[in-house]
């Protein structure tokens, strides 16, 4: 799989927005296409989440503070412009139909391809996630 971001940054605030993310995936034979295409939009979002916005912190005892979806970030679709995915289609022997898996290789290109975009605006890299607006902000 291959992913691309296009990515709205305010340097001044840091805030950022995914504009646009262009993928291609390889998920061998498709058994069902809408189906798929559904899979991987799901797991693209996921990734997305995982590089701008989902974080897990504890307390001093040991408690989670996000131990609810009102704390816990998950970017919904409305959050993020459009996912474009093309499938590059061969063939798995070992897979169902010729298939492979489709959940597990989606979620794992959003993030260097946020990460590198907002490297590119910002002029520098990010070490720790979420990339968060402090972290992009240019004091």
């Amino acid at each position: 799989m291959v992913g691309a971001a296009e990515i709205e940054v305010d340097l001044e605030t840091g805030e950022s927005h995914v504009v646009e993310y262009d993928a291609c995936v390889d998920c061998g034979t498709p058994i069902n296409t809408n189906l798929v295409r559904v899979q991987a939009e799901g797991g693209i979002l996921q990734g997305i989440g995982m590089a701008m916005s989902e974080n897990v912190t504890y307390n001093a005892q040991g408690r989670l503070y996000e131990n609810s979806f009102l704390q816990y970030k998950i970017p919904s679709r409305m959050d993020i412009g459009h996912i474009r995915i093309a499938f590059e289609n061969s063939y798995e022997e070992a897979g169902p139909f010729g298939a492979k898996s489709i959940g597990e290789v989606v979620i794992n290109t959003p993030l260097p391809a946020i990460a590198d975009a907002l490297s590119h605006a910002a002029g520098k890299r990010f070490y720790e996630l979420p990339i968060t607006p402090d972290q992009v902000a240019k004091y």
